[in-house]
């Protein structure tokens, strides 16, 4: 699967005093442009890319759809450790990420950082895809 981005912001999670309201404002921002993708079935992504380090450093986030364009990210570049959502905790997403975070720092998964992404499928499902050595 290959996704193309819309707008990007740059974030910290421990240190942007700002993160959750830049997070919001990037997804309302792209309003019209998930209803398009939702409208044609595809896949709409959070994708997190030029990372600085690793999680506790700065990173980039976009807001992208699927796609076929040769520019855009491209998932079959790597293996992924995928980390489902659950939808009926409002925290869902952010739990997700404290537990890869966790099982980063345990030593669980290796990851690659250079994208990982969260999934939001048509059908409704919420996974974190973390590409991993």
């Amino acid at each position: 699967m290959k996704f193309s981005i819309s707008n990007t912001i740059r974030t910290n999670n421990f240190t942007d005093p700002d993160i959750q309201t830049k997070l919001m404002n990037l997804w309302k921002e792209n309003a019209a442009f998930i209803q398009q993708a939702n409208e044609k079935k595809q896949t709409v992504a959070a994708i997190y890319h030029d990372y600085e380090s690793d999680y506790k450093g700065d990173y980039s986030v976009s807001i992208a759809k699927e796609s076929d364009s040769d520019d855009a990210f491209d998932t079959t570049m790597y293996q992924w450790k995928e980390y489902s959502v659950d939808r009926s905790d409002s925290l869902g997403v952010l739990n997700a990420w404290k537990q890869v975070w966790a099982d980063e720092d345990a030593q669980v998964i290796d990851r690659v950082y250079d994208f990982d992404f969260e999934r939001y499928s048509p059908s409704g499902e919420i996974a974190i895809l973390i590409a991993v050595k």
